[in-house]
């Protein structure tokens, strides 16, 4: 509720919140505050330091935001970032990891009038201009429930039974995938979440696959790429004393 108290200072409902913050807590926590504040948020990748990157620049200017979450270690290349993008006046920049989200009190959020969507969702952009699709509080409860019925057909009364259950991922959560399975799915299904980030993922695969074996009852998903890189750099002794017979499943 603090991330969206203070979103609630710069912004009115239904404005844009646009979040352009490494993969982290922070990025959920800006995610889950910009909904809660009545406002919707848009999850982008943040872009390299010096680097021009089209989609994001597009978007930015698309959306006309009145708030821009990062944080406070890339806070300046952010401001400088949005500055080129935007012509008009410049959206107020918040530092997530600034904001006290354990303070107690302070002024209730109202959700009076809040917009039925959710989030914004571009894409990519490789052959046009990105294309911002809207998402509904009703598009994500009704594409959860349409994942659980694809991928666990004939196993209610076992997930039920299962209560510890995780989701693992290190998908971006500025990509649709990584954002329902890492940030929506856990919230919706009750389960634990270990999320992970692209990086962490590209620089030792095997850590996934530990993962999926230390963690019970694990349930993932990757492009298929990810399996080809896991499988060709993931050695013997990354797996001695692992067992992933104690999986869900993976998509």
């Amino acid at each position: 509720l603090n991330m969206a108290r203070e979103l609630s200072l710069h912004g009115s409902v239904g404005d844009r919140a646009v979040i352009l913050a490494p993969q982290g807590l922070e990025y959920v926590v800006a995610f889950l505050g910009s909904m809660q504040a009545g406002l919707i948020a848009v999850p982008l990748p943040l872009p390299h330091r010096g680097a021009h990157h089209e989609r994001v620049s597009s978007v930015v200017a698309d959306t006309s935001p009145s708030v821009v979450l990062t944080t406070s270690a890339v806070a300046e290349d952010v401001s400088d970032y949005v500055d080129q993008s935007l012509s008009d006046a410049a959206p107020k920049i918040v530092e997530i990891d600034s904001v006290d989200l354990d303070a107690e009190g302070g002024a209730s959020v109202s959700t009076a009038g809040s917009p039925s969507v959710a989030y914004l969702q571009y894409s990519s952009g490789s052959t046009r201009l990105p294309t911002g699709v809207m998402i509904s509080h009703r598009n994500v409860q009704a594409n959860f429930e349409q994942l659980m019925r694809s991928f666990f057909a004939g196993l209610e009364d076992q997930l039920k039974a299962v209560k510890d259950a995780t989701i693992v991922s290190w998908l971006p959560l500025y990509h649709d995938m990584g954002l329902v399975l890492g940030v929506c799915a856990p919230i919706l299904s009750g389960y634990r979440a270990e999320l992970s980030s692209p990086v962490a993922f590209l620089e030792r695969p095997a850590r996934w696959v530990q993962s999926l074996a230390r963690t019970p009852h694990a349930f993932s998903g990757a492009p298929n790429f990810a399996f080809d890189l896991a499988a060709r750099k993931t050695t013997d002794s990354d797996l001695d004393g692992m067992d992933l017979g104690g999986m869900l499943g993976i998509i």
